[in-house]
């Protein structure tokens, strides 16, 4: 069953925590969420969420493939030129069943925030400084507008993580950071946006995200080296193990994630593991036919991570008020992190006390039918748990390199 490989996770560090009673309470609502899942349509899952009455405890469901919403059209995804303004799920098919308005229909604010992809902070601070960009400026701002003008709350988190991975002059990034917060506080963007003054406080935000940007915990930063040495194994076991059929394939790379890295990364194993897919072209076609082979293969691996970041941001947003639903967006002028948003839609969002679980389209029994291999993903959670506190995934990350320019020499 999908839905119980996709909390394996969760069910570890349930086990990692000694209050049995909390434990059996969350153990409880998880079977719950899936009983509900289960439903045909809408109205049963309503009505089977309002079954369980006062047994789920703060719990938030956000379903994404509903015929019906009470969302509409202003909370679809848009287009503007190059760039998107994409969401986690589908909003005008979403309804979400909330444990806090669960005995009658409840009016909940709605709330949009939007994280920018680095493209599109690049784009910003250069017409910010006068400085001409490489798409068209006019479609540009009125993207911008469109934001000022719907509501939006603006984030450049994992834009500056992506920045502050690699060598920048720290300059650009001060100049990047104070564009994005004159931004903020203009009405509107004009043709003539280098003629705007920020008071103290402005200065002081600026510097406190600059700040926050340079100190980066290192635990971001390994996630990110462990999705690339995921990213590079499948790159080597596509191109360079003609031996073994597709399937065959898929299982060597679930095996190196299981035992190599000791992680259990569903999400990304089902991308990674259909990348030949023409669902994937837009991803993968970095790939194909380039000199630059690694500096792609990070590339790619930003796209990949960029999914996981949102559906966090996600799931940080809800939980600050639950007396609003927030929906999340990520702005980009990149078409490979377009499609690997597509590639395999978020059906549901469910965030339980301090936790969140997604569940896609697609999963792992989707790809891999050897039970053996899957009970161990399963079973075995415990000992790479263990395991994985001595990986460093840097080193594993430069070895996986080394092989790839050894082959593409």
């Amino acid at each position: 069953m999908f839905y119980t490989m996709s909390v394996i996770q969760y069910f570890t560090r349930l086990l990692r925590q000694k209050n049995m009673k909390r434990f059996k309470n969350e153990y409880e609502n998880v079977n719950a969420v899936q009983d509900i899942l289960e439903s045909q349509n809408t109205y049963e899952k309503i009505l089977k969420f309002k079954s369980y009455g006062d047994r789920m405890s703060n719990c938030r469901i956000f379903l994404f493939d509903e015929e019906f919403s009470n969302f509409d059209s202003s909370f679809k995804n848009q287009r503007f030129g190059q760039c998107e303004i994409i969401g986690v799920g589908d909003y005008t098919k979403t309804w979400i069943l909330d444990s806090n308005h669960i005995s009658d229909n409840s009016l909940v604010l709605a709330g949009k925030t939007i994280d920018f992809d680095l493209n599109i902070l690049s784009y910003l601070n250069r017409i910010m400084v006068g400085r001409k960009i490489n798409i068209d400026e006019k479609t540009f701002m009125q993207f911008l507008n469109y934001l000022k003008t719907k509501g939006f709350q603006y984030g450049i988190m994992t834009a500056l993580m992506e920045r502050v991975k690699t060598p920048i002059n720290l300059n650009i990034l001060s100049e990047m950071i104070t564009s994005f917060v004159k931004f903020e506080n203009m009405p509107l963007i004009s043709e003539d946006c280098t003629d705007f003054y920020l008071s103290p406080n402005d200065y002081i935000r600026i510097k406190d995200i600059y700040d926050t940007a340079l100190s980066q915990t290192d635990e971001k930063f390994k996630i990110f080296d462990a999705l690339c040495c995921c990213v590079m194994k499948a790159f080597l076991i596509k191109n360079y193990e003609g031996g073994l059929d597709k399937e065959e394939k898929v299982e060597k790379f679930i095996k190196f994630c299981l035992d190599d890295l000791n992680c259990y990364l569903e999400k990304e194993i089902v991308i990674l593991s259909i990348n030949d897919d023409s669902r994937t072209h837009k991803t993968f076609k970095k790939l194909k036919g380039n000199p630059d082979i690694i500096k792609n293969i990070l590339n790619v691996t930003w796209d990949i991570y960029h999914i996981r970041l949102l559906e966090q941001i996600m799931f940080l947003d809800n939980i600050k008020n639950r007396d609003l639903v927030i929906l999340s967006y990520f702005a980009t002028a990149d078409n490979g992190i377009i499609d690997a948003m597509k590639i395999n839609p978020i059906k549901a969002f469910v965030i339980i006390d301090d936790y969140s679980i997604s569940i896609h389209q697609l999963n792992i029994e989707n790809i891999c039918n050897n039970k053996e291999l899957l009970e161990d993903a399963y079973y075995n959670t415990n000992v790479r748990s263990n395991k994985i506190k001595s990986i460093n995934f840097l080193d594993l990350r430069q070895k996986l390199e080394h092989e790839i320019l050894e082959f593409v020499k």
